[in-house]
């Protein structure tokens, strides 16, 4: 008895010692080649692309990818290979090794991130605002959007708050009628190019309001703007050196809060009256802006200084002739809406998200809208020259029945050329 049980398990095993084992293949039909040896990626992450090639193999062959580190991730292979990279939150340059295999064939692809900046300031937005300029302006479409926490009912409208500015340009168009901000990447841009998936210097910037009435402008002088399916997060390095991360969650749409338009936008309460013996000219040409054969100026008038306080003009004036020359908007002008514009003309002054037109100002310290304002209205205004003087002669009515009267001379002429 003990001799069957022996050979019976002797049967057993050897039925088992013969049973064929399945081993993977790792042959396989075809040449992997891939083009990058790395990949350099900013710090703010997003996209990467590793292209490769596969010679003569199967028709939809495609490599496997893996990776060492969990900062890339979502990978995904087709005509090529695309991942993803994390934002880097330190301060340090980190990298990632992605192996391509394709059979017994691999390639390491370095993925090298630059280093991150640790945030100083932290400040979360509830309210998000602004306009679309289309290609007005630039070669792609324009966006501009403000950040805040309680929101602004204009362009140039500041109160108690604390405003990021970002002009940002992207290669995807909206309807101008109700505006959306486009998703994507937008990177910091000190040329100011107005090209697609950038955000320029020049218009980009914050902003604090104070109690008191002052106001502390602070520009960008690095960063990145990431605007995903209703979310806007920036992080910004400024001028001071300090680092702020900015971030909005909701509607993307652009806009701005919306108040009953006023019986009146003066703040006069009299009649006002001046004479300025040595002011300051600028003159801002714009062509045939309104197509009625004559030029279109934008005329200025301020007090001499570093800073532009007390009383300041803008004008809006159609003359008479289309020369780009000073001498051009001599003349006296009548008062009359944007819609009736004609030569010898001044346009009235309106408020639409901003001050259009002709307006009267107390400036303070460069910054104007804060004190007395007020529309230019009705009347007229001359301008004459006197030697080498420009005299301009105020005869003129606000929007709340208040004389405006005066003369305003100019020793100093500026000119700047806009018709193109």
């Amino acid at each position: 008895m003990k001799k069957f049980f022996l050979l019976l398990a002797t049967v057993l095993v050897a039925f088992v010692a013969c049973e064929p084992t399945e081993q993977p293949s790792t042959e396989v039909k075809g040449t992997l080649a891939v083009t990058e040896q790395s990949v350099e990626m900013a710090f703010y992450g997003g996209e990467g692309v590793i292209n490769y090639t596969i010679t003569d193999g199967e028709a939809g062959a495609q490599p496997t990818v893996t990776v060492n580190t969990e900062w890339v991730n979502n990978i995904t292979v087709g005509e090529n290979i695309k991942f993803n990279v994390d934002f880097n939150n330190i301060e340090e340059t980190r990298v990632a090794t992605l192996t391509v295999a394709y059979g017994e064939q691999s390639f390491d692809v370095f993925v090298r991130q630059a280093e991150g900046m640790a945030v100083d300031v932290e400040f979360v937005a509830t309210a998000l605002n602004g306009e679309y300029y289309g290609t007005a302006y630039s070669q792609d479409p324009n966006y501009f959007a403000i950040l805040s926490k309680n929101g602004t009912t204009g362009w140039s409208d500041l109160y108690l708050d604390t405003y990021y500015r970002f002009d940002l340009y992207s290669n995807t168009p909206t309807d101008a009628s109700a505006p959306v901000l486009p998703q994507g990447v937008f990177a910091y841009d000190y040329l100011n190019s107005g090209v697609g998936e950038t955000f320029g210097d020049f218009y980009s910037v914050r902003m604090q309001t104070f109690q008191d009435g002052r106001y502390e402008e602070t520009k960008i002088e690095d960063g990145v703007v990431i605007i995903t399916e209703n979310k806007f997060e920036a992080i910004l390095k400024m001028v001071d050196g300090k680092v702020h991360r900015v971030v909005y969650e909701g509607s993307l749409a652009l806009g701005y809060i919306e108040v009953p338009a006023p019986d009146y936008y003066s703040t006069l309460t009299e009649d006002l009256t001046f004479n300025h013996p040595d002011g300051v000219i600028r003159l801002n040409y714009f062509g045939d802006y309104y197509g009625l054969g004559a030029s279109n100026w934008t005329v200025s008038l301020v007090l001499p200084g570093t800073n532009i306080n007390g009383d300041y003009f803008m004008l809006d004036i159609v003359t008479d002739s289309l020369a780009f020359e000073a001498s051009n908007i001599v003349g006296t002008y009548n008062c009359v809406t944007e819609a009736e514009a004609a030569k010898n003309t001044f346009i009235a002054g309106y408020y639409a998200n901003g001050f259009g037109s002709s307006w009267y100002f107390v400036a303070v310290d460069n910054y104007y809208g804060t004190d007395d304002v007020a529309p230019l209205v009705d009347g007229t205004i001359t301008i004459r020259e006197e030697g080498i003087n420009f005299v301009v002669e105020f005869d003129c009515m606000d929007d709340n029945g208040h004389k405006i009267a005066g003369t305003y001379t100019c020793s100093a002429l500026e000119m700047y050329d806009n018709s193109k």
